[in-house]
């Protein structure tokens, strides 16, 4: 189980998403948009066990996390370089890990994730294959994958696609009837 967190700094400025492995190891991850992955965070975690927090930790939902990831702000490498290298140099968890749907990442996804959650439909029911910055990025994305223009997620079958909340791309499979 995780529990998601929105992280302040003392002037209440929004500076991490954070997920708490609530069993196992307790650690806790943060969101890093410049390589859209989430690191382990050993000055996090210590932040969020020690009595006098420096930041404030306020719960969020799955939903609410996947939300906030796009608009996360990528650290700058040449002022927070070195918390940059820190971060990168951790371990990781992937979204799917953590709790989140794969297309909930600030990135779009990649046609590995794609083919990997189509491969498991059966065509019944509508799965999230992508989320993209802009509703534009969306369309373009699900009409591809309409009209097969993304050759290696052809390889695999033929797919509906629609776009929901604007920016993120459902898909299922195309199942033939059987003629009797």
């Amino acid at each position: 189980m995780t529990q998601f967190y929105e992280v302040r700094d003392s002037d209440h400025n929004l500076v991490w998403i954070a997920a708490h492995e609530t069993a196992g190891e307790h650690r806790i991850f943060v969101y890093l948009p410049n390589t859209g992955t989430w690191q382990h965070s050993t000055a996090v975690e210590d932040d969020f066990y020690a009595l006098d927090r420096a930041a404030t930790y306020a719960p969020i939902s799955a939903g609410q996390a996947a939300r906030w990831l796009p608009t996360l702000h990528k650290l700058n490498a040449k002022t927070a370089g070195w918390l940059l290298d820190d971060l990168t140099r951790s371990s990781t968890a992937s979204s799917a890990e953590l709790g989140l749907p794969i297309a909930a990442t600030a990135r779009p996804t990649a046609d590995v994730q794609v083919i990997e959650i189509l491969t498991r439909n059966d065509g019944h029911r509508w799965v999230a294959v992508y989320n993209g910055r802009t509703s534009g990025a969306a369309r373009a994305f699900a009409s591809d994958l309409r009209n097969g223009k993304k050759a290696r997620i052809n390889r695999i079958g033929r797919f509906e696609a629609r776009v929901v909340q604007e920016t993120v791309v459902e898909a299922r499979r195309i199942v033939e009837k059987a003629s009797a």
